[in-house]
């Protein structure tokens, strides 16, 4: 019996750029649903319940950040990927506040799209385990991706969680930048890698870490999150 396919939404306004996309795509198997507006797709989202999500940025009336943070807002868990001609990090770092979990860049090759895809979807159909991480003053039950820090629920984004728990899960010990961005980010390419240090920002000031003792940078190497 064959597999079902992967349903890939589509929101980008280019239509020369969605269609050669929407054409790949059906060719290799997966199922495209196309759309040239935010407000459009947000609309049939929920009926198509697609596996990934395909946001450009720069979209009509709804911007592609806009969009993700009403996916989100909905309860909506299928992996967003941003299309972005843009390259500042705080571009970078908007979206993954926006609910993001990868972004690509244009001018972009289908076989790198192709990837994140995959990448994106095996991520999403591992399922989490059902246990509670401590490690200094935050506890994480991954199973509703709540956090506590002090004792206090605290909410973080999307992106900032997935850190956090990347953290705790492997507080104790030094972690490298590249293992960061290969787990959290899904192979970020290194030249993005000070997308790390805005996001350790965020986290620093969320669980009360004014000192760096908590979340302690090691220089040249990563980071080390302490066990207590």
């Amino acid at each position: 019996m064959a597999e079902p396919s992967t349903k890939i939404l589509i929101v980008e306004d280019d239509a020369t750029i969605a269609r050669f996309v929407e054409l790949e795509l059906s060719h290799i198997g997966h199922e495209v649903f196309k759309f040239g507006d935010g407000e459009s797709a947000l609309a049939e989202i929920e009926a198509i319940n697609p596996d990934v999500a395909i946001l450009d940025v720069m979209l009509p009336g709804a911007d592609g950040l806009e969009v993700a943070r009403t996916i989100r807002e909905r309860g909506l868990n299928m992996p967003i990927l941003m299309l972005t001609a843009r390259s500042e990090t705080q571009d970078v770092v908007m979206g993954f506040d926006a609910g993001a979990d990868d972004y690509l860049r244009k001018p972009f090759e289908i076989p790198e799209l192709v990837s994140r895809i995959g990448a994106l979807i095996k991520r999403s159909e591992h399922d989490r385990p059902v246990v509670q991480y401590k490690a200094a003053n935050v506890e994480l039950d991954p199973a509703s991706r709540g956090v506590l820090v002090d004792g206090k629920p605290v909410s973080f984004t999307a992106k900032e969680y997935d850190l956090l728990e990347f953290f705790v899960v492997n507080a104790g010990r030094v972690i490298t930048r590249d293992e960061i961005l290969e787990t959290v980010w899904g192979g970020l390419h290194a030249s993005d890698s000070n997308v790390i240090e805005v996001f350790v920002c965020h986290l620093r000031t969320k669980i009360n870490d004014a000192d760096n003792q908590i979340i302690r940078t090691i220089r040249g190497v990563g980071y080390f999150f302490a066990r207590s």
